[in-house]
């Protein structure tokens, strides 16, 4: 019997797909090989690969038998390259604790600011009222609390972004140094054997596909809202961590997911009386404390391209990806070109499509709030399917900042672009306040109010704007608050929110005038006071 001959086969990454949660890898090589029966093999693999995923096929004069994949391990003793790496370590650390020390503060600076704040919103009427405040009191304050928290606000996301770029460093470094033992750096590869029967002396290809962990793409956007259509360039964050750097590659990107998916049965849901149990120990309470904060990234729209004076350069063409979907709606993209992406654990953005969604614009305004004319995006998705991403919303090309996207289905409708609108001014004036007389109902106390909503449409379009204002309400029996008139019937009342809809021409002007009263027993006093 003939004993099989060993050839080593040299390969090399001629495409990959990039999952959501690892790639399929296609391999390729060629070698002559003799007459008889041959093993060959392909050294060297990432031992991310997973072994049940190995297919081989290929041309050749022969036929193809076992596919063996097999653990290699080899040691390199390394004292040197592990005290630079702890020394590293070490350095990045006490570096990250400074940053953790000055965020923490600036957490705590951001705390007392809305303590600060809460105290003035609660105090300010009294004062007010009183006659110890003027409005120019409250517009200062304003003013001053926009400034310390855009100031704090700066100061965290530097602090927060230069935190996250040194955890990264050292998360590569810690995992470095995780791999040496005892001073040694064992490397574990991966060896992928194949059985060929060669019929006839001669060259022989070879393609060998198989899948890896270590790798992961996840979406971002530009938004640009337009007029009446809202464009959308689509990209993909590919983060390469197989241990294999792909050079010179075809690249698609894909949705689907190499875990398998499952269905998950419920079990019952039991609830029962409680019973309390004895305890020799003391409990404990626990502290909670929730911080809202609302962030715009300060960013600017992407620069133009300098022109020369005499002729202007053309633009750069960014070719899209071509998209396809299969039959379980799992949806790929075809990156046109090659592409080079190294195993080194940081994103590299690729794009994908860009594509026009129709749009309509919708308009909010809220009486109490200080912002004025609100408008939003409501838009209509495509046939593409919209993963859970950040993005960056642009209004007609000017940035108005960044939020975050939810997974979006065809054809389903989503909200977008929250940005003030100056091109609509609204304004709400006291036209009257009126205390009744002493002694009109007997041993009560009534004041009426008389308020005008205003707004101006500067667009050139017909705007709808949604509109809510507040009355008082009374929790109590004693307080009575009676909606007396208004010049348009609201569409909506709850708890003394009312709200309008109504629809402005180009240049044109609407008011909404109203009345309503409060009263209670003079012996009591209300609280907050009234205006």
């Amino acid at each position: 019997m003939t004993a099989s001959k060993k050839v080593d086969l040299e390969t090399k990454i001629k495409q990959v797909v990039v999952l959501l949660d690892g790639a399929k890898v296609t391999r390729t090589g060629k070698t002559e090989l003799t007459k008889g029966f041959q093993q060959v093999h392909i050294k060297g693999l990432t031992r991310k690969l997973r072994k049940d995923s190995v297919r081989v096929s290929g041309k050749g004069k022969g036929s193809l038998g076992s596919i063996d994949v097999e653990t290699k391990y080899q040691e390199e003793v390394a004292h040197e390259k592990l005290n630079q790496l702890k020394k590293e370590e070490k350095k990045i650390q006490k570096e990250l604790d400074t940053l953790n020390e000055k965020l923490t503060m600036a957490i705590q600076r951001r705390e007392q600011l809305n303590v600060l704040s809460d105290r003035f919103s609660n105090e300010f009427p009294l004062w007010f009222a009183s006659g110890e405040a003027k409005l120019e009191t409250l517009s200062k304050f304003m003013e001053f609390e926009e400034k310390q928290n855009e100031e704090n606000l700066t100061n965290r996301q530097k602090l927060e972004d230069e935190i996250e770029k040194l955890q990264k460093k050292l998360q590569t470094i810690q995992a470095e140094i995780n791999d040496y033992h005892n001073q040694t750096r064992v490397e574990q590869t991966r060896e992928i054997i194949i059985g060929v029967d060669v019929k006839e002396t001669g060259a022989f290809q070879f393609e060998i596909n198989y899948q890896t962990s270590g790798v992961h793409w996840q979406p971002i956007y530009d938004v640009n809202l337009k007029q009446e259509e809202a464009n959308i360039k689509s990209q993909a964050q590919i983060r390469n961590n197989t241990l294999e750097d792909w050079k010179n590659v075809e690249l698609e990107v894909s949705t689907a997911i190499a875990r398998p998916v499952k269905i998950v049965k419920p079990n019952p849901y039991y609830i029962d009386i409680y019973q309390p149990r004895v305890s020799d120990r003391a409990g404990g309470g626990i502290k909670r404390r929730a911080m809202k904060m609302a962030s715009v990234a300060p960013g600017a729209p992407p620069s133009p391209m300098e022109k020369e004076e005499a002729k202007p350069e053309p633009e750069l063409i960014v070719e899209e990806a071509e998209i396809k979907e299969s039959p379980a709606g799992v949806q790929s993209y075809s990156i046109p070109g090659k592409w080079t992406i190294p195993s080194d654990g940081n994103y590299h953005p690729v794009t994908l499509i860009s594509y026009d969604l129709k749009t309509e614009k919708e308009f909010y305004w809220n009486a109490v709030d200080p912002l004025g004319v609100v408008a939003i995006d409501k838009i209509t998705n495509g046939d593409a399917i919209l993963l859970p991403g950040k993005a960056k919303v642009y209004s007609e090309g000017e940035f108005i900042g960044e939020t975050s996207i939810d997974q979006i289905a065809p054809q389903e409708e989503f909200k977008l672009g929250a940005r003030e609108e100056l091109r609509i001014k609204a304004e709400k004036k006291l036209l009257s306040r009126v205390r009744e007389k002493a002694g009109l109902i007997k041993g009560k106390r009534t004041i009426e109010y008389c308020y005008e909503l205003e707004f101006k449409n500067f667009r050139k379009d017909d705007s709808v704007i949604t509109i809510k204002d507040v009355i008082p309400y009374s929790k109590s029996e004693r307080i009575k608050v009676n909606w007396i008139e208004c010049s348009q019937t609201p569409e909506d009342e709850n708890l003394g929110i009312y709200t309008w809809k109504i629809k402005m021409k180009p240049e044109s002007e609407v008011k909404i005038t109203y009345r309503y009263d409060v009263t209670w027993e003079k012996d009591y006093q209300i609280q907050p006071s009234l205006p």
